[in-house]
């Protein structure tokens, strides 16, 4: 797992700011029991209960009393809902609050919220006055995933506990159908704000980018990984394999078992060009457009046709173009 990927997550202010800090009592209410357990489940902010050493204790212990007796009773789940609700109209309009639930509150004042929404990620709201902030549950678990990749032990700070925020991999595949791509999903993760992955069963995974107008796009591994000098991290090259007989299928060369692949340039018009080894030893160049391909050139003529040769195969010298004859 590179560092630049974790850096890049890490690289979200608010996702800092919440591994950095906790709220002063970060534990969960959502119950209007007014006992001393759901007292200390709450996210009431509460002092010690010290009980008198006798019954009718000095006036230490009576003023103490008298204290916990003046103390606000915690807020019931109702209550907490909608302020939660309230908040999240406000940092994030989109979110149709499902669940809620009060962490803590901050030692200046601000409380913090985790909510679920009935689509999409859910949050942790800190509702500071005027100026609430919001971080994205899949973004935290995602961060959370890569330390732990590096370190099992690592401290990943707060994270999103209720029920209905633990849907990281049902999030991300809502983003790759958006993008126009689907599988059976068996694992994802958010790279950063824009970049996320979807990893797939036994077949090629999906590298997903939302643009800043708010579209997705999709690309899958195999490629990505020709095109770049990256790969994604959910998929193994075996399961990138399972996409190549694509580039033969129907084909003059469908009998080709493909042993390697290479990718040769992109026409925004007619497509990419890949260059394919057989493990006969021949090579060819296929066309590949709108998910399937549509002309196969022999290596023979790539560098008639692309001024340059296959890379994969040994191209024979007759195949270097001809000067040009003498006026």
């Amino acid at each position: 797992m590179s560092h630049t990927k974790i850096a890049t997550l890490a690289g979200s202010a608010l996702a800092l700011a919440l591994m950095a800090t906790t709220p002063a009592l970060a534990q969960d209410n959502r119950g209007n029991d007014r006992s001393e357990e759901s007292s200390e489940a709450s996210g009431q902010v509460q002092g010690e209960v010290v009980l008198p050493g006798r019954i009718g204790g000095g006036r230490e212990d009576r003023n103490r009393q008298r204290q916990q007796a003046r103390q606000p009773a915690p807020p019931s789940a109702e209550e907490i809902q909608a302020a939660a609700t309230t908040v999240a109209a406000v940092v994030v309009p989109t979110c149709q609050v499902t669940e809620s639930s009060l962490l803590g509150t901050r030692e200046g004042g601000a409380k913090l919220y985790e909510v679920a929404c009935a689509t999409g990620p859910g949050y942790i709201i800190e509702a500071a006055e005027g100026a609430p902030t919001a971080a994205d549950c899949v973004l935290q678990s995602s961060l959370a995933w890569q330390l732990r990749q590096e370190n099992p032990e690592a401290d990943v700070g707060l994270q999103c506990t209720l029920p209905g925020n633990q849907n990281r991999v049902q999030v991300i595949s809502g983003y790759a159908q958006q993008a126009g791509v689907s599988c059976n999903a068996d694992e994802a993760i958010a790279w950063n704000t824009r970049v996320y992955e979807l990893g797939c069963a036994g077949t090629d995974g999906w590298r997903l980018e939302k643009a800043e107008a708010g579209t997705w796009s999709a690309t899958p591994c195999w490629r990505y990984a020709l095109i770049s000098t990256g790969t994604c991290q959910l998929t193994t090259a075996e399961e990138s394999r399972t996409e190549w007989p694509r580039l033969v299928a129907n084909t003059e060369i469908a009998a080709c078992n493909i042993e390697d692949v290479s990718w040769m340039g992109d026409n925004p018009q007619r497509g990419a060009f890949y260059e394919l080894k057989c493990s006969t030893g021949e090579g060819v160049i296929v066309r590949f457009h709108e998910g399937a391909t549509q002309q196969v050139y022999s290596c023979v003529d790539a560098v008639a046709i692309f001024s340059k040769p296959c890379e994969l195969t040994a191209t024979p010298a007759s195949t270097e173009p001809e000067a040009a004859p003498a006026e």
